[in-house]
């Protein structure tokens, strides 16, 4: 109805979340930050943001501040500039990363459970999910991120690169609330 932007999904090859335990409802945070925070994982994040949406105001969400910072080396690697944002971060340090983005100065937050609830950028067009959740609600508000619209934002690309599409299903499907 134009409330949000047009959701485009790629969901590349994802890790099998097959033998990780669960704590409080949600996958095993140790056990997930050991399978996602590998280089192969990282570098495809990388090379499917230069080849589906290069240079779009993006937000990866990741599983802890070590695995942030690695994805975040690997980006400016690849000559893009990104940087992380986690709750360790002053709320002036927080803020003046998250004016960078929207300013253009940046290309792209590593987030650490700061920007999945209650955060809007409606310049974001653009997330990379490298953080497997079993919460629908989490799901949601992670891809919510960028679905907010925007004078001259056409779409919002959504990098599944963990599943949380296949597992929870898009952010457009119709939902029964009343259990």
């Amino acid at each position: 109805k134009g409330f949000l932007a047009r959701p485009v999904y790629y969901a590349p090859k994802t890790v099998s979340m097959e033998g990780v335990h669960k704590t409080a409802g949600d996958f095993n945070r140790a056990e997930v930050a050991e399978r996602m925070d590998k280089p192969t994982i990282t570098g495809d994040a990388v090379s499917h943001y230069a080849r589906y949406c290069n240079g779009q105001p993006c937000i990866v969400f990741c599983t802890g501040i070590k695995h942030a910072e690695h994805v975040a080396q690997a980006f400016n690697a690849a000559g893009y500039r990104f940087k992380v944002i986690d709750g360790t971060l002053s709320k002036d340090e927080r803020a003046f990363r998250v004016h960078s983005l929207s300013a253009g100065l940046l290309h792209g937050l590593v987030s650490v459970d700061i920007v999945s609830e209650g955060f809007d950028l409606p310049c974001v067009s653009a997330a990379i999910l490298l953080r497997p959740t079993a919460s629908l609600s989490l799901h949601l508000q992670q891809i919510g991120r960028v679905l907010r619209p925007a004078t001259n934002k056409l779409r919002a690309v959504i990098l599944d690169h963990v599943g949380n599409c296949r597992r929870h299903g898009l952010a457009e499907e119709v939902r029964d609330w009343s259990d």
